[in-house]
């Protein structure tokens, strides 16, 4: 039986209302006290298990840093993973990939960066699940020390770079060498300032999203971020008279590095305008340390030894300050000695 057009537009027009009705229908209300127990359920157990994540990451990642064989095994196996596995030809690819890269990844300068990354990632791994700095400090300064350790084998291999090319690679080194020592420090470089939360094993893991961590540094080779984010402000905030040790350290690393270049200029650069710069944050540290006098009478004596630095005017306006009655109680910024230079004055 068929109806007149008439009766089904009426038809459709009254479902079409009817719909409209429902939909502008709101639902029963909530209960907000149970709602808000259920998603402080959920979060607790969100909470949970991403430390649960963290720490069989953790212990992955610590059996990777046991040893330098143990850390290249890992790192050989996150690039096969991220890199080849699955592509066509895996197997000759990444064949490949050992008898060139590999090679380089097993001598002992890329091994040591790939244990360092591993021994890094452990640390941010135990910093993200909940340990205070404080707590992690004596590890984080072993770190840098093992990290001051490889920084010199491998300025030590730089030397040896150099002395081949001389030598036109005639060297017993060069020939004792399965691979080239350009390959090596480009492996060393790559892995030592790769961050933990991005590199190849990172990926694997996947641990991306669990180790952000908040004022810390990702590169396991950034030896003066580890200090300036993590370890320097501890220790201004104990008071810890080792603030002057790290300053005493980079004068040295920055002395050695500018005579290494055999330039006058470097080393000009280095007397006349980096090393007051180090000092003159030396002496802030002072300050905070709470040796005031002292701190003041070397900020003096680099402004009147050095009246023509960059940021000689900056230095005066400072040691004004500090003079001033209300300084002594007023909060103090740490040093800053990667600042940029001020311009010189213009000539007049």
């Amino acid at each position: 039986m068929r109806f007149p057009v008439s009766s089904q537009l009426l038809s459709l027009a009254l479902l079409a209302s009817a719909s409209t009705l429902v939909a502008q229908q709101d639902a029963p209300p909530v209960d907000v006290s149970q709602l808000l127990q259920a998603l402080r359920g959920i979060k607790e157990q969100q909470t949970l298990q991403t430390k649960t994540a963290r720490h069989k990451a953790l212990q992955r990642v610590q059996a990777s840093a046991a040893s330098p064989a143990a850390a290249v095994g890992s790192w050989e196996e996150a690039v096969r993973e991220t890199q080849f596995e699955g592509a066509a030809r895996e197997g000759s690819q990444f064949k490949e990939w050992r008898e060139r890269e590999g090679e380089a990844l097993k001598e002992k300068e890329a091994a040591s960066a790939a244990q360092l990354h591993f021994k890094w990632m452990a640390l941010t791994l135990q910093r993200a699940n909940g340990a205070t700095v404080k707590e992690l400090l004596p590890q984080i300064i072993a770190h840098t020390k093992e990290l001051a350790a490889d920084t010199a084998a491998i300025e030590a291999l730089d030397e040896d770079i150099r002395h081949e090319k001389e030598t036109a690679g005639n060297s017993k080194r060069g020939k004792e060498r399965k691979t080239n020592d350009e390959a090596v420090k480009r492996m060393h470089d790559q892995i030592i300032r790769a961050a933990v939360n991005g590199s190849a094993p990172a990926q694997v893991l996947k641990i991306g999203e669990l180790i952000n961590v908040e004022k810390w540094e990702m590169s396991a080779g950034n030896l003066d971020g580890i200090y300036n984010r993590i370890i320097l402000p501890e220790l201004r905030t104990s008071k810890d008279p080792r603030l002057l040790e790290y300053w005493d350290m980079r004068l040295k690393r920055e002395a050695e590095s500018a005579s290494r270049s055999k330039l006058a200029f470097d080393q000009e650069k280095f007397n006349q305008v980096r090393r007051p710069e180090l000092l003159w944050s030396r002496a802030q540290d002072l300050l905070i340390l709470g040796q005031r006098n002292r701190a003041i009478s070397e900020m003096f004596a680099l402004v009147k030894a050095y009246p023509a630095h960059p940021r000689a005017s900056e230095w005066v306006a400072a040691i004004e300050q500090a003079l001033t009655p209300a300084a002594a109680n007023a909060p103090l910024a740490p040093p800053d000695a990667d600042a940029p230079l001020a311009p010189p004055p213009a000539d007049k």
